[in-house]
């Protein structure tokens, strides 16, 4: 009985990674409720008449067990990357119950030398700290020079942010899924696609490879030539096409 329960737990748990995708029924129930979500006014435009968009918003809410339309009003795509929002990751991790106090900040210093982590604290009492974030480090990383970045503006609420998202990607990753915040994909460059087809990667082999080797097309007639004579069978005399001879009568 107990070795049932676990088989049915660990089902349950694959089943639960793999989200909408896990089953055929579980993909169907989730196609018909992005159809509905994509015809909303009150969703962002990245959703609105995207159901593709819709569904992978559905799939990201039940990995994280929170409402689909939350997961649309904190998920963005700036640079043509998804980026979550710096309050939502801050949210998650004061939600996801791993933690027994909510996640807390310690700033020190001012100005250039303003410096900040965040830090909480563990089931068993033990505290847990994240990276230290200091100005030194958004000058280095070129985040203060970035068009849309805020550091110069409001640094303080900036390295905070910043703190949450790096605490986040070191002690529960998989809250984060991988995806940045919204306001690192905009210091960070733009996501390129580069499309090429298959006529163009032929195209482009046969100019660079094109006149890298000499061609001898004299040998290979003679070749091709010698390679006809030696295939030649000569037939026997008795195969040769029968003449017929016509005798021609005296002349009168």
């Amino acid at each position: 009985m107990d070795n049932q329960l676990t088989i049915r737990k660990e089902e349950t748990q694959v089943a639960s990674s793999l989200g909408v995708f896990s089953s055929m029924q579980k993909f169907e129930e989730a196609a018909r409720m992005s159809k509905a979500l994509a015809t909303s006014t009150l969703v962002p435009k990245e959703y609105q008449n995207n159901i593709s968009n819709c569904m992978i918003a559905i799939d990201t809410a039940q990995r994280l067990n929170i409402s689909p339309f939350a997961t649309m009003q904190n998920l963005y795509i700036v640079n043509g990357r998804p980026s979550w929002s710096s309050q939502f990751i801050i949210s998650a991790i004061n939600k996801c119950h791993r933690f027994s106090e909510p996640l807390k900040f310690k700033i020190e210093g001012e100005g250039n030398g303003l410096r900040c982590y965040a830090y909480t604290k563990d089931l068993n009492g033990n505290e847990l700290r994240g990276p230290l974030i200091t100005m030194e480090m958004a000058k280095i990383e070129g985040w203060l020079n970035k068009n849309g970045s805020k550091w110069k503006t409001m640094p303080q609420v900036m390295i905070q942010y910043r703190a949450a998202s790096f605490f986040g990607r070191l002690h529960c990753p998989d809250i984060l899924m991988g995806v940045y915040t919204d306001d690192e994909n905009v210091e960070r460059e733009p996501a390129t696609i580069v499309d090429i087809s298959v006529e163009d990667s032929v195209n482009k082999e046969i100019e660079e490879k094109g006149n890298s080797k000499q061609i001898d097309i004299e040998e290979k007639n003679d070749n091709k030539a010698v390679s006809n004579e030696a295939h030649t069978v000569e037939k026997p005399k008795d195969q040769q096409p029968h003449q017929t001879k016509i005798e021609e009568g005296p002349a009168f």
